[in-house]
């Protein structure tokens, strides 16, 4: 069961680096988007709520589906569905057909996080969970650092590519994947009424809403912030978002220490303070080293927090297992579209008030954690 487990932990993982490898570097890219399509930047940058929004509704859609359907062969047909949403944004070469792509390829990468949580959380122990759930979410940076290398030294389109062919590949790799780990969660009902009711759930879910919110407010503006403020070209762009990658990844790792040894509710209250002060502090421009410094902040501060958060969703009581899982990546994802979407608006009149706001209301979260999160002890 052992040697079956690493190699589960490692399919998803690269499922993982699949599902992220171009969210980050489309983000990088939306100014050249916009002007290769001859459309506006605000309209090109539709490729990140038309991705999000989807794969948030279709995220609840797996824990029942895994009531019936292995958790193997659910991921496979997730993992062809999503390399068929990049080939149907492949297949023109205008704006319509590619956010029809982008929601396909929602739909396909919708299943990763919640099958992966819900596995995870029942193959692993509990005093390990948050450096194995620290290691899936490190993998999706590792993915986006991967495709923000190829965007800024290759043209966008090859961002819809490689999805395709890396896709086909692990739908192979997850044929060959240990059955053992991987069965159907047979027996099990899912109730999402249900797992509302379960202690404290709604406020956790409404915490991850609104941090998800904010955050993605803001991080999924880079390329247009830095294209429009700061002047930079691609290269720059793509490079400057690379180290927040990376810093994100380091921070899941760091999470999941903070996550095991100091409590959830401790690794939230230490990513919220530094998300929220460090997102306020774009309201000032600064140096090149400077922003590099506030940007992996802000990753470091996020993933921190991301973690402990996801942490206690597995600590809940089995019987949930399937439902806290697509809970998850369904409000984090739907929320992060709309909080896309919502802040699009105010960042074309002022970028600098509109992250000094965001700011703010993310350090309001810190008022709210004590009540949310529960301290190890009390899992």
């Amino acid at each position: 069961m052992i040697s079956s487990r690493r190699w589960i932990l490692f399919y998803f993982c690269a499922a993982s680096v699949l599902i992220s490898f171009n969210i980050s570097a489309l983000t990088a890219v939306i100014p050249a988007m916009a002007r290769s399509l001859n459309v506006t930047a605000n309209d090109a940058a539709g490729v990140i709520p038309y991705y999000m929004i989807p794969y948030g509704i279709c995220a609840l859609l797996y824990a029942p589906l895994a009531a019936r359907y292995s958790i193997k062969q659910l991921m496979i047909a997730a993992c062809l569905l999503f390399a068929l949403g990049h080939l149907i944004s492949l297949s023109g070469n205008n704006l319509t057909i590619i956010l029809l792509g982008r929601v396909v390829a929602g739909l396909g990468a919708a299943a990763v996080t919640p099958l992966a949580l819900m596995t995870l959380g029942k193959i692993f122990e509990k005093d390990v969970r948050g450096r194995v759930i620290g290691m899936f979410f490190a993998s999706s940076f590792l993915g986006a650092m991967l495709g923000l290398l190829l965007s800024g030294v290759a043209h966008w389109h090859w961002l819809y590519t490689v999805p395709v062919i890396l896709g086909i590949f692990l739908a192979l790799g997850f044929y060959f994947c240990p059955d053992e780990g991987m069965e159907a969660n047979s027996g099990i009902k899912v109730n999402y009424l249900d797992a509302f009711n379960a202690g404290g759930l709604r406020r956790i879910l409404l915490f991850i809403f609104f941090m998800s919110l904010f955050f993605h407010g803001v991080c999924k503006w880079y390329g247009v912030y830095l294209d429009k403020i700061y002047g930079y070209n691609q290269l720059t762009i793509s490079s400057l978002i690379i180290l927040t990658a990376i810093a994100a990844g380091l921070g899941q790792v760091i999470g999941g220490f903070i996550t095991d040894k100091l409590g959830r509710r401790n690794a939230c209250y230490i990513g919220t303070v530094l998300l929220g002060v460090s997102v306020a502090a774009l309201f000032f421009q600064y140096s090149m080293p400077v922003l590099i410094a506030v940007l992996s902040l802000i990753s470091l501060g996020w993933t921190i927090a991301h973690n402990g958060i996801s942490t206690v969703l597995t600590d809940f009581p089995d019987t949930y297992r399937l439902e806290l899982a697509s809970l998850n990546s369904a409000v984090r994802f739907f929320s992060g579209g709309i909080g896309f979407y919502l802040s699009g608006s105010f960042i074309e009149s002022n970028f600098s008030l509109t992250f000094l706001i965001i700011g703010g209301l993310m350090l309001s979260q810190i008022f709210f954690i004590h009540k949310i999160v529960p301290q190890r002890k009390e899992v």
